[in-house]
Formats: structure tokens, C-alpha cells, sequence
């Protein structure tokens, strides 16, 4: 196996584990160490990224699973961090928890689908699917509300989702735009619009 490819599973590897950010969830919000809260550990594990992305722009650092143009730019496991710390603190976690799984999963099937040349038609719609059937599924695990809410906001979320991840911007990844995008107006809907 080439190093591309093992990039390129490594990069799929840590992606596919952003599907766990949602056990942040089984903290006690109050930790056994008085006074930190749940909350505090959050921070802190952003702000550690933050500090270690920090120190590899500064010295040049590379490693196996960055893209070449992440070499002097911010890596998109930062921004995937700041999403993971946006939806965990910010969103209500009936939201946060079918976005982060969604994203951990679906980013890395969008990718694959790319790099195999699979027809546009299939590169859109199993990501929708699948993205859709994660939000369905946890959603009706977490909450009691109706299928037609809860199939709304799946997907609304699906296409947000894989629209972001389509998205090409200069200046801010897809790793945080496919949690932020779908997670703050799939929230809105949950909350007060239906």
C-alpha cells in the first residue's frame, strides 16, 4: 500500500470516529473533581487542538492523512474540532448526536464515492440516504416526537449536509461546515419551527 493510500485510510479512519463525539454525552455533567463541569472539558480539548495545530504550522509539521494544501494552512481535523465543540455545546443533543454521527459517516462515503469515480447521481443520493437514516434512526431512539417532524428535519439535514460537504470554500472546510450548516438549522426547525 502506497503512502497516498494510507493517507487517504487514515483520513477516512478519523473521520468515521467523529461518529463517537456524541458519547460526550455520558459524562456527568458535574465531574467527580469539583468545580469542573462537562462543559470545561470540551473547552479544553478545543483548546488543545487549537495549541497543537499551532505549534505544526509553526514548525512545518506534516503527517500520514494531511492533504497537501493543509500543509501551511489550518488541517481540516481543527475545523472538524470546532464543529465537534460548536454542536456538542451549542446544540440541543437530540440535533448534535444524528449531526456528528452523520458527518463521521457519510463524509468518508462522499469521499470514497469521489476518489472511485461512482456516476453523480450516486455520489448525491446514498450520502442523502444515508445521512437521512442515521438522523431518522436517532431520533426516533431520543425523542418522542411525531415521524413527520423527525422526517422533516432528517432530511432537511441530509441535503444541508451533503450540500455543505459540496461546498468549495477557500478559507473554511467541509469537516465543519457538514456539522454546523445542517446541526444550527436542523436545530431552529426542532425547536421552533415545527
Amino acid at each position: 500500500m502506497q503512502d497516498t493510500d494510507r493517507g487517504i485510510v487514515l483520513r477516512r479512519m478519523a473521520h468515521s470516529l467523529i461518529a463517537l463525539a456524541p458519547l460526550y454525552y455520558l459524562l456527568p455533567v458535574e465531574m467527580p473533581v469539583s468545580p469542573i463541569r462537562r462543559w470545561h472539558l470540551l473547552i479544553a480539548f478545543f483548546i488543545i487542538i487549537m495549541i497543537l495545530e499551532a505549534v505544526r504550522l509553526r514548525r512545518g509539521i506534516t503527517f500520514l492523512g494531511l492533504r497537501p494544501h493543509e500543509a501551511h494552512s489550518i488541517a481540516s481535523f481543527v475545523w472538524a474540532a470546532a464543529g465537534i465543540t460548536f454542536a456538542l455545546w451549542l446544540m440541543p443533543m437530540d440535533i448534535a448526536v444524528p449531526v456528528l454521527i452523520g458527518m463521521g459517516l457519510v463524509d468518508p462515503l462522499v469521499g470514497e464515492l469521489r476518489r472511485t469515480g461512482a456516476r453523480p447521481a450516486a455520489s448525491i443520493s446514498a450520502p442523502l440516504l444515508v445521512y437521512a437514516l442515521i438522523c431518522v434512526a436517532t431520533l426516533l431512539m431520543m425523542t418522542e416526537k411525531d415521524l413527520v417532524t423527525i422526517l422533516a428535519v432528517s432530511c432537511f439535514g441530509a441535503f444541508l449536509a451533503v450540500g455543505a460537504e459540496r461546498l468549495d470554500l477557500p478559507v473554511i472546510d467541509d469537516d465543519f461546515l457538514m456539522i454546523v450548516v445542517p446541526g444550527s438549522l436542523m436545530s431552529f426547525m426542532w425547536l421552533y419551527a415545527l
